[in-house]
């Protein structure tokens, strides 16, 4: 079987998870934050406007798959999806494996994936490589 090099796969997996989170992000900000999950935020305890930082966490998943501001990124990808887990998507954690806990499953995967891009160095197929 033919061997895949480290930093092709750092940066495929990078990719991968800005990829995934950043559509949510760019679905937010053209449908309006607030619109689309401020009442979900009032629920939590969180204020509305708060759907502005949630937002900008997804967003930058952008920047995460370019690997610009590679670990600054992933800080902010992270964050939002911890954030995601630890207030909406815990009590899903009784379901994993069942089929009806992916909605906690898919986050917590992604912000482990995004929290190892602010512990690891940026790869040579990092735009901002340096930066």
């Amino acid at each position: 079987m033919p061997q895949i090099k480290e930093s092709v796969a750092l940066a495929v997996l990078r990719i991968a998870t800005g990829a995934l989170v950043f559509p949510h992000g760019l679905r937010k900000l053209v449908t309006g934050p607030v619109a689309v999950i401020g009442k979900s935020l009032v629920a939590h305890g969180f204020p509305a406007w708060f759907a502005y930082p949630v937002t900008a966490g997804e967003l930058a998943g952008g920047l995460l798959a370019l690997g610009l501001y590679t670990r600054l990124s992933a800080a902010a990808v992270a964050a939002t999806l911890w954030g995601i887990v630890a207030v909406v998507q815990l009590p899903l954690a009784r379901d994993m494996g069942t089929g009806r806990g992916v909605p906690l499953e898919y986050p917590i995967l992604l912000a482990l994936t995004a929290t190892l891009f602010v512990l690891v160095p940026a790869t040579k197929w990092s735009v901002g490589r340096g930066r």
